[in-house]
């Protein structure tokens, strides 16, 4: 593991034990608004925010238990800890779909934020009110869709997987070969 490795993973950590206080508490995350504010809004100014913050606990307290049942359907816990934080898809292995006329925005697409319940999506502007935030960075959101059992799931009509690069299957070694994979090339 990395240095910055370590540091993504004291980060998910860190924000994972939060969570656990604000949601069996009931008011630790009252207490503490400014910081649920920043996780999920990127803006330290809990007042701005302060209906949409209220969605999120019984939200939390929902994934809870969907991820307890085994349900999660790879939301949150499926980023590895020490996973670098991301604002956008990785581009080598997904690509917009031809048919795709909002450029690199969703456009008016929430479909992924409707299937989950996001408090977080601004139902009057159809727009994320955490873009960019600590929470859209670490987690799904910002790395959406990393496989293509994501975009299925969601239904997404923006993004399409890259085909993998094939490789010729060598049942045995080629005369000179190392100990590496052989591809024929």
């Amino acid at each position: 593991m990395t240095l910055n490795g370590f540091g993504w993973a004291l980060a998910r950590l860190g924000f994972y034990t939060y969570l656990g206080f604000a949601l069996f508490t009931g008011i630790g995350g009252v207490l503490t608004a400014p910081v649920v504010t920043y996780y999920f809004f990127g803006d330290w100014r809990f007042w701005r925010h302060w209906s949409p913050a209220w969605r999120l606990f019984p939200q939390g307290w929902r994934l809870f238990f969907l991820i307890l049942k085994g349900e999660n359907n790879g939301f949150m816990l499926s980023v590895p800890l020490t996973s670098p934080p991301t604002s956008a898809p990785d581009r080598s292995i997904v690509r917009l779909r031809r048919d795709w006329a909002a450029g690199s925005s969703c456009g008016a697409c929430v479909k992924c934020c409707e299937k989950v319940g996001c408090p977080v999506l601004d139902s009057a502007t159809g727009l994320c009110r955490g873009y960019d935030s600590f929470f859209w960075r670490y987690f799904n959101c910002g790395r959406f869709p990393t496989m293509q059992s994501e975009i299925d799931y969601y239904g997404c009509p923006k993004w399409a997987m890259r085909p993998r690069p094939a490789t010729a299957d060598v049942p045995f070694p080629l005369p000179g070969a190392t100990d590496e994979v052989a591809t024929g090339e």
